[in-house]
């Protein structure tokens, strides 16, 4: 039996800073994670659990949308997605965040000099894997007033509004080897940033929900078989 019990504040493998405004937005999540009782009406996607007891044989980020391939030894395929995204009208930049332990199962990748992954060095078991519930500080900078400016930058850079931002991340915890530790939880959650083009500053920042989703591929077709002629016949 896989175990079902929930991530806790000191089992994710995650940073915890608090959220700053400077153009290095902080790493997150920042605050309580826990397991919701129950996913949203409209939550879309699959359940994460039915990827646990699968084994990872490539990973791979997307260089152009914010989206995560997991490739199994079973011949499916799901992606970590972010809810809302359009690739055709993207608005805000989004992007997907992990914990420093995912992001370099996904360096040590076979032929990952690009940084985006490939084929893990060594297959992985999926021993569980859930949502979970995540909050963070969110701000926005509003537009400077005449005569606002900042300390640092030396730029109007106006006021900053903070709130707190509640969203749905992806957590999973991979097999470890007999005399190793035990394994940790990993962690995967979405942002939607902005910044300023002139001096880097970041003015907006806030999280969106992930949600997993299985590929399907479409069957490769069959080559028609080519018909017999006379002279083949001889």
């Amino acid at each position: 039996m896989f175990s079902r019990t929930p991530p806790t504040t000191d089992s994710l493998s995650l940073h915890s800073a608090s959220s700053s405004s400077s153009s290095h937005p902080p790493p997150s999540p920042t605050k309580r994670r826990v397991q919701p009782a129950g996913l949203r009406i409209d939550t879309i996607g699959v359940d994460p659990s039915v990827i646990i007891g699968k084994t990872l044989t490539r990973v791979r980020r997307s260089p152009t949308h914010p989206a995560l391939t997991l490739d199994f030894s079973d011949n499916t395929t799901f992606q970590i997605l972010v809810d809302g995204y359009d690739p055709i009208h993207k608005g805000i930049p989004k992007d997907l965040e992990m914990d420093e332990g995912l992001a370099s199962v996904i360096r040590d990748c076979v032929n990952s000099d690009d940084g985006y992954g490939g084929r893990l060095p060594r297959e992985l078991t999926i021993v569980d894997c859930t949502f979970v519930k995540l909050t963070d500080k969110a701000f926005k900078r509003s537009e400077p007033e005449d005569g606002e400016i900042d300390a640092i930058f030396g730029v109007g850079v106006g006021k900053e509004s903070r709130w707190n931002q509640n969203h749905l991340a992806i957590a999973l915890k991979f097999s470890s080897d007999e005399g190793q530790p035990p394994p940790r939880w990993h962690c995967v959650w979405a942002t939607l940033a902005d910044y300023d083009s002139d001096i880097g500053l970041c003015t907006f920042r806030s999280y969106d929900d992930v949600y997993l989703n299985e590929l399907q591929r479409s069957p490769q077709k069959r080559k028609p078989k080519k018909k017999k002629s006379r002279m083949d016949e001889y």
